[in-house]
C-alpha cells in the first residue's frame, strides 16, 4: 500500500485545458496512469477544493488536492483473479465475483479489480470503463488503451450497451414490467439512493424494463434490463415497486433463510440460523456491445456457485409444495 500524504499540484501552463489524470501524471512521473484513474474515480482528487470523480478537464492555476490511495497491483490476500470469459484486440470481459469491489474505496483499504488489473494481463494497459456494485457478480467491461476506453466510455453514454442481469427478488412482480423513477442522494444515508416519479434537484431520470423468467412460492427469478445507468439502480426500482432483491439489506431486502421456505424446519435452539446465500442475488449475466473494430459482440457470464444452490434450493422447496 501507498502511504503518501495529501499532495498539492498547480495547473501549470503547459497542461492548460488537459484531463485532470493527464495533469497529475505530468506532476507526478513516476505513478502509473491507472493508479490516478483510480484515485479520481474514488474521490480522492479535490479540484480547487470541490470533490472531483470524473476526469474532466482543468486550467491553467487550478489547485489540485490529491491524496493517493493504493499502488498499482495491490493485491489483498485471498484475492483471486477473475476469470476472463471473452477478450478481443481491445477489449476483455471478465465475471466479477460477487464481494469484491471495481475501484478502490475512498479507505484504499481494497484494491478491488482496479488492483488485480496488472495481474489480468500484464502488458495491457487496462483500463475500468463501467461498474458493478460490490456484491453483484457477472460480467464487467475492460479496455485496452485510451483508444478503446473513449470508444465504450460513449457507447455507455449513449445507451449502446445492452445489459441484462438476473435477480431473485421478493414477492410476485408482473410478468413484464417497466419502472421509471428519478434517483437521487438519500439524504438521512449517505451513499445510498432514494426514488422520487418527479424529477428533483440533483436526480436523475433511470429506466428499467424486466420480466418474470421464474416463479416461486415466496420469490421470483427475473430478468432486469437497464437502459440507465445510475448508481444502485436495480435495487431501488425493484424496492420501488414493492420486490426488494434477496439479501440487498439497503433497500428492503432479507436474507434467504431455510426455515421460511421448508414447512415443519425446525431450528436448533441456541444455534443462529445461517442464511442460505451470503449475499444479494443479482448478477449481470450479459453484456451486448459494438467493439472497437465494429464488430458486434455477445457475451455471457454464467451463475456463479453460490448463486445456482441458492436458486436450486428455491426450486427445490417449491417443488415440495406443489
Amino acid at each position: 500500500m501507498r502511504s503518501a500524504a495529501r499532495q498539492i499540484v498547480v495547473v501549470p501552463a503547459a497542461a492548460d485545458g488537459a484531463l485532470l489524470v493527464d495533469a497529475l501524471a505530468q506532476a507526478r512521473a513516476d505513478c502509473h496512469a491507472i493508479d490516478l484513474r483510480a484515485d479520481v474515480a474514488a474521490g480522492r482528487v479535490r479540484v480547487n477544493g470541490e470533490e472531483c470523480v470524473t476526469n474532466r478537464r482543468v486550467r491553467e492555476g487550478d489547485v489540485l488536492e490529491w491524496s493517493p490511495g493504493a499502488t498499482r497491483g495491490a493485491r489483498a490476500v485471498g484475492e483471486r483473479l477473475p476469470e476472463v470469459v471473452w477478450e478481443s484486440r481491445s477489449a476483455l470481459v471478465v465475471a466479477k465475483p460477487g464481494g469484491l469491489v471495481t475501484v478502490p474505496d475512498r479507505s484504499g483499504q481494497q484494491g478491488g479489480v482496479h488492483g488485480l488489473l496488472p495481474a489480468i494481463r500484464p502488458d495491457a494497459d487496462l483500463r475500468i470503463v463501467h461498474r458493478l456494485d460490490r456484491d453483484t457478480s457477472g460480467c464487467l467491461l475492460l479496455a485496452k488503451g485510451l483508444a478503446a476506453a473513449q470508444h465504450f466510455d460513449r457507447q455507455f453514454t449513449d445507451a449502446l450497451v445492452r445489459k441484462t442481469y438476473v435477480a431473485v427478488v421478493h414477492g410476485q412482480p408482473p410478468d413484464e414490467f417497466v419502472v421509471d423513477a428519478h434517483l437521487g442522494p438519500d439524504r438521512r444515508r449517505p451513499g445510498k439512493v432514494v426514488a422520487s416519479a418527479r424529477e428533483l434537484p440533483g436526480f436523475r431520470a433511470a429506466h428499467t424494463s424486466g420480466r418474470v423468467r421464474t416463479r416461486f412460492g415466496q420469490h421470483a427469478l427475473v430478468e432486469l434490463r437497464p437502459t440507465t445507468g445510475r448508481t444502485h439502480q436495480l435495487r431501488v426500482h425493484m424496492q420501488t415497486i414493492g420486490c426488494p432483491i434477496v439479501g440487498d439489506r439497503d433497500y428492503g431486502g432479507e436474507e434467504l433463510l431455510l426455515s421460511r421456505l421448508k414447512p415443519g424446519y425446525k431450528l436448533r435452539k441456541g444455534v443462529p440460523e445461517r442464511p442460505l446465500l451470503a449475499r444479494m442475488f443479482l448478477h449481470a449475466e450479459r453484456l451486448s456491445f459494438c467493439d472497437l473494430d465494429g464488430a458486434a459482440v455477445d457475451v455471457e457470464c454464467p451463475l456463479p456457485e453460490e448463486l445456482a444452490v441458492a436458486l436450486r434450493q428455491l426450486a427445490s422447496h417449491d417443488e415440495r409444495r406443489r
